[in-house]
C-alpha cells in the first residue's frame, strides 16, 4: 500500500494511560499503546462524531502511531458500582449498590519523563476530512474532549502539521528501514538484528483490536511489534514513510492497514 495524500501528525500527551486489552476480564491490562480503534476514537471526538457513527468512514483512513516516551505499568484496584436496571431507582437516590473490585493496571511515564507521548499519523482520502481534522487539532478546538483510553485519563494534542508529499520521503517495499511507528505483522517482510542491537532493543508483541463491524462487533485482531523510542530496523511488504518533524528527530512510520 501507497499513500500520495497529506497526512496530519500530532501527539498526544497525558499523565496516565489505560488500554484496556480485549482478551481480559477479571483484570483490566493495558497496551503500551494506543491501538488503531482508538485512534479512530481520537479523530472522531476531534471531529464531533457520535458514538458507533464513524466506523465505516475512518475506517477508510490510514493510521500510525509512534511510542515516543518509555512507560511503565502500576496495578491498582478501583471500585466500579454496579449499574443494572434494577440499580437506577437506587442510584437516582444516591442509595448503595453493591460494587465489584477489580485490578487496573495503569499506563504512567518512566523516570525522567513528565507525561507519556504517542505521535499520530493520519491520512485519509477525503481531503476535506483530513483537513478539518487538522484545522481542528491546529486551533486546539477538538469538538469532544481527548483521553487516552479512559475519562480520567485527560489528553491534549500537540498539532505538527499536515504534511503533502514533497513534505515527506516515501520509501519503497523491500528497503532496510529504522521504523519508530507500531508495525502490523503482516507488513513485516524481514525483522533485522544484528548483534549490537539484539542486546540493547527490547521488542514487544501484542495482538490489539484493529477495527469494529456492524453493531461495533470487533473484527480480527492485528498482531502488532512495537520499541518504545527506539528503532525497529526491518524490511516491509509495503511502503514506509520518512519524517522529518522536529528536535525529536525524524520518524519513520508504517501505517498499519494491510
Amino acid at each position: 500500500m501507497t499513500i500520495n495524500e497529506a497526512v496530519a501528525v500530532f501527539d498526544l500527551t497525558g499523565s496516565m494511560a489505560h488500554f484496556r486489552k480485549y482478551y481480559t476480564n477479571s483484570s483490566s491490562l493495558t497496551y503500551g499503546f494506543p491501538p488503531r480503534t482508538v485512534l479512530m476514537g481520537v479523530v472522531a471526538a476531534v471531529l464531533g462524531m457520535e458514538r458507533d457513527s464513524y466506523y465505516e468512514t475512518l475506517d477508510r483512513g490510514r493510521f500510525s502511531v509512534a511510542v515516543k516516551v518509555p512507560g511503565r505499568r502500576l496495578m491498582q484496584t478501583v471500585n466500579y458500582t454496579r449499574t443494572k436496571k434494577e440499580d437506577l431507582g437506587v442510584l437516582r437516590k444516591f442509595g448503595a449498590v453493591p460494587g465489584t473490585q477489580i485490578p487496573l493496571e495503569l499506563l504512567l511515564p518512566d523516570e525522567g519523563h513528565p507525561r507519556l507521548c504517542f505521535r499520530v499519523f493520519f491520512s485519509h482520502p477525503d481531503q476535506e476530512l483530513l483537513a478539518e481534522t487538522a484545522q481542528r487539532l491546529q486551533k486546539g478546538r477538538s469538538h469532544y474532549p481527548l483521553y487516552l483510553g479512559l475519562t480520567e485519563c485527560p489528553a491534549m494534542a500537540r498539532f505538527h502539521g499536515l504534511f503533502k508529499p514533497p513534505d515527506y520521503q516515501q520509501l519503497p517495499e523491500g528497503t532496510l528501514v529504522g521504523l519508530t511507528s507500531v508495525l502490523n505483522t503482516a507488513l513485516l517482510q524481514k525483522l533485522v538484528l544484528n548483534e549490537s542491537s539484539a542486546g540493547r532493543i527490547r521488542i514487544f508483541r501484542e495482538r490489539a483490536p484493529h477495527s469494529f463491524g456492524e453493531g461495533r462487533r470487533l473484527q480480527p485482531p492485528a498482531s502488532l511489534l512495537y520499541t518504545e523510542g527506539e528503532q525497529l530496523t526491518a524490511r516491509l511488504r509495503v511502503a514506509a514513510y520518512h519524517f522529518e518533524i522536529d528536535s525529536t528527530g525524524p520518524d519513520t512510520v508504517a501505517f498499519m492497514e494491510s
